[in-house]
């Protein structure tokens, strides 16, 4: 072989190594680990001067363990960030909503207390099975009475007995339930006022 045809080879054969030296440089490093006076562990592409502990050789691929790409943050929508996170309070809605609540209450305690006065107003008659017949005496006849009856005693003292109507328990148990109906409405409205005017303070 010509000796210039020989140079060329052998320039061609240290090229080709330079380009696989290369390739094999951009996959892998050679870093150096050790740890320190102080406990921390260092590295370094080249090993420590001066340093007589040990020192571990570590080869890194970076072909096989690419870099992780950074993490997004999900994406979250307007939607779902209504549900979680509540509208900022508006104080004078809020407080006009209160408002609005505890009047309402007071109208539905005075509607409750006029129906309880209306019902015991109207509840005085008595009913078909609250009455009862008892046997009455008068010292005189009585007009507009029937079936009365004139009784003389051993003074020879007439008294007049008549079948008189009155009520019974069961009308006198039905108006007390109206009027506990009416001290409870009472007290519901006394309550419903005074809420009032602490939440409008």
């Amino acid at each position: 072989m010509p000796k210039g045809a020989e140079r060329l080879a052998r320039a061609a054969c240290v090229a080709a190594g330079f380009i696989v030296a290369s390739a094999a440089l951009a996959d892998t490093r050679t870093l150096y680990r050790w740890i320190d006076a102080q406990g921390r562990t260092q590295y370094s592409d080249k090993p420590p001067t001066g340093f007589k502990g040990e020192v571990t050789r570590v080869e890194v691929d970076f072909e096989a363990t690419p870099a992780a790409a950074p993490q997004r943050a999900p994406r979250v929508s307007p939607e779902v960030l209504r549900d979680v996170v509540p509208p900022p309070t508006d104080i004078n809605k809020a407080r006009r909503e209160k408002r609005e609540k505890l009047e309402a209450a007071v109208r539905r305690a005075e509607e409750k207390v006029a129906a309880a006065k209306k019902a015991l107003e109207g509840g005085g008659d008595i009913q078909d099975d609250e009455h009862q017949v008892i046997q009455r005496r008068y010292a005189r006849a009585q007009e507009g009475k029937s079936n009365c009856r004139a009784v003389t005693d051993a003074n020879r003292k007439t008294t007049f007995i008549c079948p008189s109507i009155v009520p019974n328990d069961e009308y006198y148990g039905r108006i007390r339930g109206l009027e506990d109906a009416l001290k409870k409405a009472e007290e519901e409205l006394s309550e419903a006022k005074t809420a009032y005017m602490r939440g409008v303070d």
